[in-house]
């Protein structure tokens, strides 16, 4: 049984370009005390019935180019074993369109792009008890916002009667234009498409704009309103076909709530109580009445990409507060070039991402199986599995599954603390800051960090250095790969032609 629903949030902070999805959560306030006041238990702690009905993440597989097929599988496994049910993949700009290759041209090394796995990953998922479902955004974003580049007479038009710059994270192009009729048709077409190229998804995830989109100062509906078109439209067309299919849905079409940070006013369509909806920290308000009236509703956050266990127990408290019946957060293994200044990081241009910011693993290379992600996998497995779960539990779980129950408090205390210092102040498309000088360069030339942040740096590498010598030589191996990632930390920082910036700043 599910806990008593509570009164819902009404506010959510905004995640805005050049702050860490990571800081946005942060704000919620949402904390859990230090692993130094933990008493380890290695108890056997039972579990009932997950909390949350749908479990799993949602993953942008598009900006995934270099994993294969197999990589893929061993990811889904991955789900699997967190105790996942779902899954959303992101497929924008991910499949070979045959009616539109403009779409994925600048994803040309993406290897869905070259074998078009992707029906049998649909199949692989079924055969783990996942439902899999496809994603995209309206008018925007991965693929889509390709298309204005050999239409541009469709791109949006800002507030002031302009064609809007640019935009994107990885895919770099314009945000179409819902006022024309070509592009609403643009969006029929290739949304369909994606459906027949993979008719064994489980339906779809219809995520919203956000940013960068389109007025129209002489027109009579709102943009909301002429994206709602589209969601309707492709919506009736899916359950034609199959009418068990979940698509899932932003709020903003039934709710006339201005969204903090967001420019554009959210509409009041009728709701289809068929319609699955779907919640975001940065972009949407929790609206409770509306979520009772849902078929289901998921719980977006970002915390499972951006590390530590606290914020994925905050995040799944949250979750459980709203009264959300599933809590699918962010799993986002990014790995492609950057083409532009995503998140205004100009710096980075040139550079490939690494999934997570594991900056040792080799092009191509799973992360899965890192120290790091295993211990916040399993946050995430025990926190959606009961919120609130308490803290000597999830530690005892550490012990058992990284360490053979054999952890100290000091051990497992180095290790949140390596945790926390990796992701801290880590950006969508960085590696970990403390461990790359040429990062910390680029944020100070940005305006972004100052004294303060740099010496809390220097602090922090100074005890990373001291674990990585503590445990170095370690005859078990989760401790060895503790040192492991604690010496590559401060490595990287030296090797980098930058590395002497922290030092130059703090005279």
């Amino acid at each position: 049984m599910r806990g008593k629903r509570v009164k819902a949030w009404t506010r959510r902070q905004l995640i805005q370009s050049g702050m860490t999805a990571a800081a946005a959560v942060a704000l919620h306030g949402a904390k859990i005390a230090r692993a130094t006041s933990f008493s380890i238990m290695d108890r056997v702690v039972t579990h009932s019935e997950p909390y949350f009905h749908e479990r799993g993440y949602y993953i942008t597989f598009m900006r995934a180019p270099l994993f294969t097929f197999e990589t893929w599988k061993g990811i889904f496994d991955g789900v699997k074993q967190d105790g996942g049910n779902m899954v959303i993949l992101w497929m924008g700009g991910a499949f070979p369109s045959r009616k539109f290759p403009i779409t994925w041209q600048y994803n040309f090394e993406h290897e869905n792009i070259k074998h078009n796995f992707a029906g049998r990953l649909i199949d692989y998922g079924h055969s783990l008890g996942l439902k899999v479902l496809l994603c995209l955004t309206p008018f925007g974003y991965d693929g889509v916002n390709q298309y204005a580049i050999e239409h541009p007479e469709l791109k949006a038009i800002n507030k002031e009667g302009n064609y809007t710059a640019a935009f994107g994270l990885d895919a770099w192009g314009f945000n179409l234009n819902p006022y024309r009729p070509e592009a609403q048709q643009f969006m029929l077409d290739y949304t369909h498409e994606m459906l027949e190229f993979y008719p064994n998804a489980d339906g779809l995830l219809l995520e919203s704009s956000d940013y960068a989109i389109s007025y129209c100062k002489d027109c009579s509906k709102s943009y909301y309103e002429m994206e709602f078109e589209f969601v309707r439209k492709i919506s009736d067309d899916l359950w034609a076909k199959k009418p068990d299919a979940t698509i899932a849905v932003y709020p903003h079409y039934f709710s006339s709530n201005e969204v903090p940070g967001i420019q554009a006013v959210g509409t009041k369509q009728s709701f289809d109580p068929r319609w699955t909806l779907f919640f975001t920290p940065h972009s949407t308000q929790i609206d409770a009445k509306l979520i009772e009236q849902a078929r289901s509703s998921l719980y977006w956050d970002p915390s499972p990409t951006f590390g530590r266990p606290k914020l994925i127990q905050a995040a799944a408290q949250r979750a459980r507060q709203a009264g959300f019946t599933g809590f699918v957060p962010s799993f986002e293994p990014w790995n492609f070039k950057f083409t532009g200044p995503d998140m205004g990081e100009a710096f980075l241009i040139g550079q490939r991402s690494s999934p997570f910011g594991f900056g040792w693993l080799k092009a191509g290379e799973t992360p899965i199986n890192e120290l790091l992600m295993r211990m916040d996998k399993l946050a995430y497995r025990e926190f959606s599995r009961n919120p609130d779960l308490p803290s000597e539990d999830f530690l005892g779980t550490l012990s058992r599954e990284l360490f053979q129950g054999k952890a100290t408090n000091e051990l497992l205390d180095d290790l949140l603390f390596v945790d926390e210092s990796f992701f801290i102040d880590r950006t969508w498309d960085s590696t970990s800051a403390i461990a790359s000088s040429d990062y910390v360069k680029g944020r100070i030339e940005l305006g972004l960090l100052g004294p303060a942040k740099l010496a809390e740096y220097q602090n922090r590498r100074v005890r990373i250095a001291q674990i990585a010598r503590r445990y170095a030589g370690s005859g078990d191996a989760a401790t060895a790969e503790l040192a492991r990632t604690a010496a590559w930390i401060i490595e990287h920082w030296n090797e980098s032609p930058s590395s002497k910036v922290l030092a130059n700043h703090l005279r």
